[in-house]
């Protein structure tokens, strides 16, 4: 997402900014601000061009973000993605009507942050607390590993997820109806288990499920040989010329 915003400013090298470099960051700031906000003038930016000072940068920085009226973010992935947004609406108000023709039927459609969560909270439906912290952590591990930008509603970034998990899946895949039922109670199995730990029941039995998957894959697969062995040794080929007709 935001090589495509810095693509749409026109940055020169949007496939090679890393974050995690403290000047590429910072240097990538200034030539928003150089750019395409304008904010301050020439001299006032001279704390953001102190790039290789990391204290008189910063401070600037955190006053650059106050005068812009930045919300409270969490990582600089958040704060670039903000700012990359403020510069590209501020593109569009420069000159709004070359955008005039686009149709906004060829994009998504479009929901604001409310019913976006409203619409995620419906889909667990309360069987999920969709609040608690290990639901917040595993959303934002998964949009990580997907490149997704960080959102302060982590129910938000999970509908970004999904639309991307979507778009990059195969038609085939697409297509493909999800598997209905009811699932396996693990909870509430009658197997005897040898823990003497509540907290292992639980995983036991779904390793023994497993172990009970690979015994029955390696059955199939002895089928499988046993059938094949079968089909060469019940078919054998003989030399007719090698009989003979009376004495």
């Amino acid at each position: 997402m935001l090589k495509l915003k810095l693509e749409a400013l026109g940055h020169p090298t949007p496939s090679d900014v890393a974050l995690s470099d403290r000047k590429e960051f910072a240097s990538t700031v200034l030539w928003v601000e150089d750019q395409k906000i304008r904010l301050y003038t020439v001299e006032d930016r001279e704390k953001l061009r102190n790039i290789d000072n990391s204290a008189i940068w910063e401070e600037g920085y955190l006053k650059y973000c106050a005068d812009l009226n930045m919300p409270p973010l969490e990582s600089q992935q958040e704060q670039l993605a903000w700012i990359l947004s403020h510069a590209v609406r501020l593109e569009f108000l420069d000159d709004p009507a070359q955008y005039a023709s686009i149709s906004s039927k060829q994009g998504p459609p479009q929901c604001n942050g409310k019913q976006g969560q409203q619409r995620v909270q419906s889909i667990f439906d309360g069987k999920i607390n969709t609040q608690e912290k290990a639901f917040v952590d595993a959303v934002r591990l998964l949009a990580s590993k997907l490149d997704v930008p960080h959102h302060p509603n982590h129910l938000l970034q999970l509908e970004a997820v999904a639309r991307v998990v979507h778009h990059r899946l195969s038609p085939a895949a697409q297509g493909r109806k999800p598997v209905v039922g009811k699932p396996f109670p693990f909870d509430k199995g009658n197997d005897v288990v040898s823990s003497n730990d509540p907290a292992l029941d639980l995983p036991m039995r779904i390793l023994r499920l497993l172990q009970i998957q690979s015994l029955r894959e390696l059955q199939t697969h002895i089928n499988e040989t046993i059938v094949a062995v079968q089909n060469i040794t019940a078919n054998p080929k003989t030399d007719t010329k090698l009989g003979k007709v009376g004495r």
